[in-house]
């Protein structure tokens, strides 16, 4: 019956989980961002801060605020999932894996004229 081989009704794959998962975050992160910087700064005010060929408007000015908010919070989600995913196995933690600590030898064995006192 727990046969990892047979798919469950319904349940996403693992890339389909870390997609949504990615998606989601930056959603929740750009959602949040916004938030703080337009509870700071005034779209009407940025506008009449800068000298551009066009108006732009509010809403547009809040849409393209949460467009750039997202598209970092998505890359930045998305590298963390694939860092995760393609870390370490399991048994890196307990020192399975790793590289013997490098033996520590004394600067006297290899320089016998050197005096300890000169450290």
């Amino acid at each position: 019956m727990n046969n990892r081989t047979e798919s469950i009704p319904g349940r996403w794959g693992r890339r389909r989980r870390d997609i949504g998962i990615s998606i989601w975050i930056a959603f929740l992160a750009a959602c949040i961002g916004t938030f703080v910087i337009f509870a700071v700064l005034d779209p009407d005010a940025l506008n009449d801060a800068w000298v551009l060929p066009w108006e732009m408007g509010r809403r547009l000015a809040y849409s393209l605020g949460f467009l750039f908010l997202f598209i970092v919070s998505l890359i930045a989600s998305s590298m963390t999932v694939f860092m995760i995913r393609t870390g370490p196995g399991q048994g890196h933690a307990s020192g399975q894996g790793r590289r013997p600590p490098p033996e520590i030898e004394s600067p006297t064995e290899k320089n016998p004229d050197l005096d300890i006192g000169d450290l």
